[in-house]
């Protein structure tokens, strides 16, 4: 088992290196995290997450009309009303925030052996909002899933269920209140906060922002070169019964000495009595390196590269086993002109605990914000997949229409 350990971790290296080999050519966050080209490194300016993501603050919605979306004219010097919560329908109090998605899809999938996938759903359609008293947030979310989701619905139905992905109480600390203390449903702490929760380094590390957050306590701490967030993780409640819940930590640090770079390292570990796919106990490690990095302003590279261990124990049938694989991905964002992004992404994954060898995947993206919280995008994903028999190849065609109230 010691050999197949080291030749795993060997293999997870050359990935490792890769992205090493990236940030070593060193010259703002969110969901996007491409907005490190207007300077944003951190997430906390723009969103209710200290992490990213979501629920969008005053100057968030303001960066977003400005910076965002493509012009058609004299950039504007002011935001306007179009940018608060409904387009501007109406004003809300300093103390509430208002925000929600709707999301829509079309699929087009052919996978060699399987009979082609051709479908439209509603996939996104969530309400959130936070109330702030003084130091104290109550923030949360609701929404209806047409498909999938399922480990953050509130209905029990196989499809179109309610789900609510988020909801937390925090308390601000510090002098500049630059700690936050929360307790609830969160997204994990983990890597790149990004939106393509397909990717390998959101689905194999469970820490996507699609239906991936977990019940837990977390601190965050935002400041001028360092933030960071780390959670102690209770399990999904939203899950039942609880030996399927997974319990245990995930956090990340990231340093910015410029504001054209930042890099930063981020760990898991958690422990289940009974895996969904496995059905046995099970050990989860995930632990890897992530930067971005700001060669010119129209182009922004991404990188995270991660460790994955999976342990269970002796059953009547089989020893205990340990399983190492690793999965990486490299991303180009290179904005033309305002607000119209073309993106190409690699990626790699050597998936425990099939052992069968490594896959790989390349994404060509083009995504448009072409009015106020209004966005289009689409993707080409090809993907081989090892498998026993062999590599099997994979592509994908994504349409989406995106509207944030």
């Amino acid at each position: 088992m010691h050999r197949s350990i080291t030749r795993a971790l060997a293999r997870w290296m050359l990935p490792l290196l890769a992205a090493l080999a990236v940030v070593a050519w060193t010259r703002p966050a969110s969901a996007y995290a491409w907005m490190i080209r207007h300077e944003y490194t951190g997430c906390v300016q723009c969103h209710a997450d200290p992490s990213g993501g979501g629920l969008l603050t005053p100057y968030g919605r303001a960066q977003g009309e400005l910076l965002l979306r493509t012009q058609y004219g004299p950039p504007p010097d002011d935001p306007g009303r179009v940018a608060g919560f409904l387009w501007g329908a109406f004003e809300l109090p300093e103390w509430l925030l208002l925000g929600g998605d709707v999301r829509t899809l079309t699929i087009h999938q052919t996978s060699a052996g399987a009979p082609a996938l051709d479908d439209t759903f509603l996939m996104q359609a969530d309400l959130t909002g936070q109330v702030t008293i003084d130091r104290v947030r109550a923030n949360a979310s609701i929404g209806f899933a047409q498909q999938g989701a399922l480990k953050a619905a509130i209905t029990s139905a196989p499809d179109n269920n309610l789900v609510s992905r988020v909801h937390w109480i925090g308390v601000d600390l510090g002098e500049d209140r630059n700690w936050l203390l929360r307790a609830g449903r969160m997204n994990l702490p983990f890597g790149i906060r990004s939106i393509e929760h397909t990717m390998w380094v959101r689905s194999q590390t469970l820490t996507d922002i699609d239906d991936g957050q977990e019940d837990g306590v977390s601190l965050a701490y935002n400041g001028d070169k360092w933030r960071g967030e780390a959670m102690a993780i209770a399990g999904n409640y939203q899950v039942n019964p609880d030996a399927y819940r997974e319990r245990g930590y995930s956090a990340y640090a990231e340093w910015d000495p410029s504001t054209v770079f930042a890099a930063g390292a981020t760990s898991l570990v958690t422990y289940a009595e009974r895996d969904i796919e496995l059905q046995t106990q099970i050990i989860r490690h995930a632990h890897g390196l992530f930067a971005r990095w700001v060669p010119f302003p129209m182009l922004v590279v991404l990188s995270e590269t991660d460790l994955l261990v999976q342990s269970t124990p002796a059953t009547l049938t089989h020893g205990a086993e340990t399983f190492v694989g690793y999965t990486g991905m490299l991303q180009g964002d290179l904005e033309v002109i305002q607000g119209v992004h073309v993106m190409a992404t690699g990626e790699m994954l050597d998936a425990t605990p099939t052992r069968t060898g490594t896959s790989f995947a390349g994404w060509a993206t083009l995504q448009w914000f072409l009015g106020p919280h209004v966005d289009v995008r689409g993707d080409a994903i090809w993907e081989s997949l090892a498998s026993p028999a062999g590599d099997v190849p994979s592509t994908t065609l994504l349409a989406q229409l995106h509207m944030f109230l």
